[in-house]
């Protein structure tokens, strides 16, 4: 059950608007684009080690240099049949932005880029970018899990301007999965754009205490899912995402999932990464990345078609007599 009686500010909901139903529509008939979407590990280097970081947990080759990336990425668009520029990458790590230089001059490679920072270095000029700023919970939860004091602070200062496009995206685990209610009111009184979570997803063969049970996910789906419902489009995933990341059918996303077999994942030494970002390693069986549930959301039709209904019934309801 929510908490509190905290309004949330009123927004319109992306997920109405006609941009969204266009690609919507385009996946729902044509399906997924075959190596449209992908990542890049831009470095292996980073300023943390968190204690749920799925990264550190394996090891990793030396980064190319750049030169070397900005060959491979002209290798990639002269062996390319897909239309050029690219759809969309992620740019992840390690931390991205202690290559900020470089992104800065491959990101034109796509008509789409997403940022994936841990928010402790400043955030380029770039409107057109997307950001996703890893918070792990109020302040002192994402600094225990984060490994030092002050980072949430920095994070706020970092972040605190109206004119990029910033979500918050909240790896859930043991540690913060009691404090998701609180973060949503926290942020959806700040300047950022969105808010998106996700599930700690454990390596193979990898037992600790961060892992929460599929009972203990599927109650933490169905809070999403109300909030989802009371904040509208600042939970960025439509609400069939975490229907899908239910244990009832979650498995079926997994064992079919669309990135591993449609998508694209770069390791720092421009290698193609095995399975999707989360590397070799990952348990698929565990999975609790978003991103094969979004897709998954986008693309299996009576799950669109579900959305669809409720856009349609949220409209209705808005609109004033």
């Amino acid at each position: 059950m929510l908490r509190g009686t905290h309004q949330p500010r009123v927004r319109e909901d992306s997920t109405g608007s006609i941009a969204y139903d266009l690609v919507r529509g385009a996946f729902f008939l044509f399906g997924f684009p075959h190596n449209a979407f992908g990542s890049f590990d831009i470095t292996s280097k980073c300023n943390l080690r968190c204690r749920h970081c799925y990264y550190f947990t394996q090891s990793h080759p030396d980064d190319l240099a750049d030169q070397q990336w900005l060959d491979l990425m002209a290798g990639l668009k002269s062996k390319s049949w897909f239309r050029f520029p690219f759809l969309q990458a992620s740019w992840v790590g390690g931390e991205p932005l202690l290559r900020k230089d470089l992104i800065e001059k491959l990101r034109g490679y796509f008509r789409f880029n997403t940022i994936v920072t841990n928010g402790t270095l400043p955030l380029p000029d770039w409107p057109d970018v997307r950001f996703y700023v890893s918070v792990d919970g109020p302040a002192e939860v994402h600094d225990e899990i984060r490994g030092k004091p002050g980072l949430h602070a920095r994070i706020k200062k970092n972040i605190a301007r109206s004119d990029l496009d910033i979500t918050i995206a909240c790896c859930i685990n043991r540690l913060n999965a009691r404090h998701i209610e609180d973060m949503v009111r926290e942020w959806d009184r700040s300047t950022v754009s969105h808010m998106v979570f996700d599930f700690y997803t454990p390596m193979l063969g990898q037992e600790d205490d961060l892992y929460l049970t599929p009972p203990e996910k599927d109650t933490i789906c169905d809070l999403l899912i109300e909030l989802r419902r009371i904040y509208g489009d600042f939970i960025v995933v439509p609400e069939s995402t975490f229907r899908l990341m239910k244990s009832d059918i979650s498995q079926k996303v997994t064992s079919r999932c669309v990135f591993r077999d449609k998508g694209f994942a770069y390791a720092a030494n421009g290698e193609p990464k095995p399975k999707c970002t989360l590397g070799k390693r990952a348990d698929c069986s565990r999975c609790g990345c978003v991103v094969p549930y979004y897709i998954a959301s986008l693309t299996w039709r009576r799950f669109v078609l579900a959305d669809w209904y409720r856009q349609i019934v949220h409209r209705n309801r808005a609109r004033p007599v």
